[in-house]
């Protein structure tokens, strides 16, 4: 999945790529597809939640194997969950209640940018209007949200 051909003096072997890039140009594109924002996309989060589906498929010793952990003990204690039915019950029948009218957007319909694009553009647009506001005068200035 992650391995590459090198260039200058590796030409022609196989290397790794560099994983950020494999995130930023091949899952966070079909994540935005999906309406989901990009803070909720990172091999943190796909690791544990493969680790918790797992457990269903396997025994803890194949989701170790699985996640190439040397310590079992890090498996179990900080990438898999267990799950008793009724909570993943629960769980279900909130995240239903939550995307009832979640629509999956058209393919050529942008995704919304994250909230922290929108903070920043924000506090521009409030850094240019007080530079424009004479600083003996500050009764000008309207910050609204």
């Amino acid at each position: 999945m992650f391995s590459t051909f090198g260039r200058g003096e590796r030409k022609g072997q196989a290397v790794p790529r560099w994983g950020k890039n494999f995130l930023v140009r091949r899952i966070r594109p079909v994540s935005r597809k999906l309406g989901i924002l990009d803070e909720l996309v990172n091999f943190r989060v796909m690791r544990r939640t493969y680790g918790t589906d797992l457990q269903k498929h396997g025994s803890l010793k194949d989701v170790q194997g699985a996640l190439r952990h040397a310590s079992i003990k890090t498996t179990a204690d900080v990438y898999v969950q267990t799950l008793d039915d009724s909570v993943l019950k629960a769980v279900d029948a909130r995240t239903a209640e939550v995307l009832k009218d979640w629509k999956q957007p058209r393919p050529n319909e942008a995704v919304a940018a994250p909230k922290r694009r929108q903070i920043k553009k924000r506090n521009h647009e409030v850094q240019t209007q007080l530079t424009q506001v004479d600083p003996n005068d500050l009764s000008e200035v309207s910050v609204s949200g």
